[in-house]
């Protein structure tokens, strides 16, 4: 009954916020307002016209099967493009996780366990937020989440099932890392549990995992990769160069430096800030808890960690993917310590994330969804219409126009207006993203050829104007 109930607000609290805006304190990175319109440009694009978005930024390179199911999506639902679809996407996937980890933290570590996972990550306020946006971490999560419990079936099985089940474990890797590669975050930790067997005799079975990882990426980079490798070494040296790789020691130790004390951008305070329970009980299960299943948690968690600290650009959309890992060395720690000291821990956690899920409803917009009409009255219905920008695809995913980013160095930052016949461009106030289109676009940017503009999030940090070209 208390586990249906949890699954059953799970859902609705899932629901009932899915056309909301992310609330500006989820994330500072402007990529919660940009990066539903990035992630599912191609996928809009193929649903309303039949081909890929212009240009030469193509998320269907990065992520091709989530660009897939959300193109199906798009085209089965019978609403046609809508923002909410996409949503639905990451919805779908986020309650599937819910599913996975419970019954893979039942088979490993027992019933009492998975029931404080499963609460822990239903209500754990970012995992919770993020899973209403169509980003590409909920759905890769899933997959992460899906090669724990096939290790975990695999745990327990013998012979020819260990092995079904740990290929099965390598493959849902493999599948998590086409999603995003970065979720190669956890691909040591399981590949180990998976092949360090206490029994030598037994260390055969675990090589399946790799088998089952190798098949998959094999079929990746020869369908794929290879075929559009120009295209991804173009962008993926953007994202290394410009926002992973630091480039001194300095930068090195100013990054360790945030990941620990900065307030906004730092990772230990938003965790500390989000869930703290959380943070105390997985100190306790580091103290208390010895089993296989904790040490693949560890491990999980010590490569999003080790990322976070050494990359130049780590926003919290990231630290979904280590989450589940997370709340489940929580519920063991939980299960370590006696009865009260669980049942106030678990208060806390509750209090905590229904304060910040309480502080997102009263400060509720919902821009994202309402401003499709106001670009409407703007420019007409017409498909017709052709707006590059940075904010671009975002303010255009729930209309019939063509968008295309702009970004320097990553994508169509070379006479974009010219080469992608553009009728319009967005420009947002950003002072560094004005500067670069009146640079290279001054006759443009003018009272002259304003037509509006937009605002995005309700609190004026994002404002995006509008100018027509001709």
């Amino acid at each position: 009954m208390l586990l249906a109930l949890i699954v059953l607000t799970a859902i609705v609290v899932r629901v009932i916020g899915v056309a909301d805006d992310p609330p500006m304190w989820l994330s500072w990175s402007s990529g919660i307002f940009t990066d539903e319109g990035f992630y599912t440009l191609d996928a809009r694009h193929r649903a309303l016209f039949g081909t890929l978005a212009p240009g030469n930024f193509h998320d269907r390179l990065l992520s091709p099967l989530l660009s897939f199911i959300q193109e199906a999506a798009f085209r089965q639902s019978g609403f046609g493009v809508d923002v909410l679809i996409a949503r639905g996407v990451s919805l779908a996937f986020s309650l599937l996780t819910l599913l996975l980890l419970w019954l893979g933290l039942r088979r490993s570590v027992g019933r009492s366990v998975a029931d404080l996972g499963l609460l822990f990550l239903a209500f754990a306020a970012p995992y919770l937020l993020y899973n209403r946006m169509a980003l590409q971490e909920t759905p890769t999560t899933f997959w992460l989440v899906a090669a724990f419990t096939s290790w975990a079936y695999g745990e327990s099985a013998d012979g020819r099932k260990r092995a079904i089940w740990f290929a099965a474990a390598g493959m849902s890797l493999g599948v998590a890392i086409v999603f995003k590669s970065l979720a190669g975050i956890a691909a040591p930790a399981i590949l180990i549990a998976c092949c360090w067997r206490g029994n030598p005799a037994e260390h055969r079975a675990g090589f399946w995992s790799l088998a089952g990882l190798g098949v998959v990426l094999g079929i990746e980079a020869i369908v794929w990769t290879i075929p559009h490798g120009r295209e991804l070494r173009r962008m993926n040296a953007y994202f290394v160069s410009h926002q992973i790789l630091p480039r001194t020691l300095l930068s090195v130790w100013l990054n360790i430096r945030r990941a620990f004390w900065d307030g906004e951008r730092g990772l230990l305070p938003y965790l500390c800030a989000f869930l703290p329970s959380v943070i105390v009980l997985a100190a306790i299960a580091a103290r208390r808890v010895r089993s296989r299943a904790s040490w693949l948690m560890w491990g999980w968690i010590a490569g999003g960690v080790a990322f976070c600290l050494l990359s130049n650009y780590a926003p919290s959309r990231y630290y979904v993917l280590f989450l589940p890992a997370l709340c489940a060395l929580a519920a063991m720690g939980a299960q370590s310590i006696g009865r009260l000291p669980r049942i106030a821990c678990v208060c806390v956690f509750l209090a905590v994330s229904g304060a910040w899920i309480v502080k997102q409803e009263t400060e509720r917009s919902v821009t994202i969804f309402s401003m499709p009409s106001d670009i409407v009255r703007m420019l007409g219905i017409s498909s017709d219409v052709r707006m590059v920008g940075d904010f671009a695809p975002e303010i255009c995913l729930d209309t019939k126009y063509t968008a295309a980013p702009v970004q320097p160095g990553l994508s169509n930052d070379d006479h974009p207006v010219e080469r992608l016949n553009a009728t319009h461009i967005a420009v947002t106030r950003a002072p560094k993203w004005r500067g670069w289109w009146i640079a290279h676009y001054p006759k443009l940017v003018t009272p002259e050829h304003f037509v509006g503009a937009v605002e995005l999030g309700g609190d004026g940090r994002y404002v995006v104007d509008i100018y027509r070209v001709r």
